[in-house]
């Protein structure tokens, strides 16, 4: 399975915008969960 690049210009756009308009930090939804979710599956690929 091949690893997709994260693109981590624009989740810092997204990240940002989403704290101004509210949005948790942490949690499932929370601004953070695209960049855990891309470091955990990096580890478990290899």
């Amino acid at each position: 399975m091949a690893q997709e690049e994260f693109d981590f210009e624009s989740f810092k756009k997204e990240a940002i915008a989403g704290l101004y308009s509210g949005k948790k930090m942490t949690g499932t939804d929370g601004v953070l969960s695209p960049m855990v979710k891309h470091f955990l599956e990096s580890m478990m690929s290899g």
